[in-house]
């Protein structure tokens, strides 16, 4: 086992074995374990007799002080957002659906990796009448600028770009900032990003030529409860129509009483990591090191994804011979959890879109494994799961060869 030094032990935050079970999380992309601060916050909105923010009384009131604290915490992980420009949603599907019907395009440009609540948004649009246009990833998955800048100048009228902040399933990191430019002149154009993966682990800034007009983000990721989310504008500010009606709630943009208790939740998570990103980050990054490079003493054969610009705590692994999801079921059966990509999608029998996209043959998509840690995630569980998987590689392909 190659050892790699850890200096960066994250103080009150407990191992994963004891802050949730025996599950080693090796899938955090999709859901992290909320952390004890953040279910004292939820437990004390609960307690507290925080009511509707709607009522005109002593408990509203309660109320929509936790809502305006828990806006400042997300604004806190935001560089050039808007000072009312948060809108609370109960998480990222919501909040990109909300974008795409929201906002009136007669062109839309989005690429073909994102989360399929943009791909099948941007799809329903056409129903409407909007262009829509994929623009393709090269080996690496970065969109083609080349490709973006011509539909970018071909388009006519109200102009919808959305490329994600980074990818859910390989942690690349798309040239936000050059799109941005690129965008920066043209009138009628609003550029979106789903960052529910950046969000909390890279800076993230809205500044003019800088960054997006709006973000959607969730949660769920930076352990806060499931069910909640965010819509978050630039200061220059972003015309939505809302998706949900029938009440005034979160500026007239999100009809329906705001689920008080887990937005407390996730300001919660937000104030603690915007207190120490750096070194959580770090911390992240160097568990993601520790585990791919016992992976690679330990399957030498296995083919790791490692982009230049990539978040902490993601990497792709690819084990050649080795069907992916046996791969998780042999894993989730020896007790870690790990993934073949997106859980809004990775349950369905099919190759992932995003390394289709990349230009991976269908078995090799099938062949590959997603694992993504938190800064819950310890030394001690790296390195068991290291073990536990290189030991499930063998069993499977020995199993294969039998029936060979």
């Amino acid at each position: 086992m190659v050892e790699v030094v850890l200096n960066t032990r994250i103080d009150n935050y407990p191992d994963s074995h004891q802050a949730s079970s025996a599950v080693i999380n090796l899938d955090a992309a999709a859901n992290t374990t909320p952390t004890e601060e953040v279910i004292e916050a939820v437990v004390a909105a609960l307690r507290g007799g925080a009511a509707n923010p709607a009522s005109a009384h002593e408990l509203g009131d309660r109320a929509r002080a936790i809502l305006a604290r828990a806006r400042d915490s997300l604004l806190s992980l935001v560089t050039g957002a808007a000072e009312e420009g948060v809108t609370f949603t109960s998480g990222c599907t919501e909040a990109n659906n909300t974008v795409f019907a929201g906002i009136e395009a007669a062109t839309i440009i989005t690429s073909t990796v994102e989360h399929p609540s943009v791909l099948r948004s941007a799809e329903r649009a056409t129903l409407t009448g909007a262009t829509v246009h994929f623009v393709p990833v090269d080996g690496a998955g970065i969109v083609d600028l080349h490709r973006l800048e011509s539909l970018i100048g071909s388009a006519q009228g109200p102009l919808l770009v959305s490329i994600q902040f980074a990818n859910s399933e390989t942690g690349v990191i798309q040239p936000i900032a050059k799109i941005a430019a690129m965008l920066a002149t043209r009138p009628m154009t609003t550029f979106h990003s789903d960052a529910a993966q950046a969000f909390g682990k890279l800076s993230i800034d809205l500044s003019p030529g800088l960054g997006p007009d709006v973000i959607t983000v969730s949660g769920h990721k930076l352990h806060a409860p499931m069910g909640v989310g965010a819509i978050v504008a630039a200061e220059r500010g972003v015309s939505l129509a809302p998706l949900l009606v029938g009440g005034d709630q979160e500026g007239a943009l999100r009809a329906g009483t705001e689920a008080v208790p887990l937005i407390a939740g996730f300001g919660a998570a937000c104030d603690r990591r915007a207190e120490e990103m750096s070194r959580f980050v770090e911390r992240m990054k160097a568990l993601r090191d520790r585990l791919e490079a016992g992976l690679r003493v330990a399957i030498p054969d296995a083919r790791l994804f490692n982009p230049a610009e990539r978040l902490p705590n993601i990497t792709s692994v690819r084990f050649p011979g080795v069907d992916g999801m046996s791969m998780i079921a042999q894993l989730d059966s020896r007790g870690v959890a790990a993934s073949q990509g997106s859980a809004c999608a990775s349950r369905r029998p099919e190759p992932s879109h995003v390394l289709i996209a990349m230009g991976l043959s269908e078995i090799e998509a099938f062949e590959t494994v997603r694992f993504s840690l938190s800064v819950l995630s310890s030394e001690a569980e790296i390195d068991e799961a290291v073990s536990i998987i290189a030991d499930s590689v063998e069993h499977l392909r020995s199993v294969a060869w039998a029936r060979a």
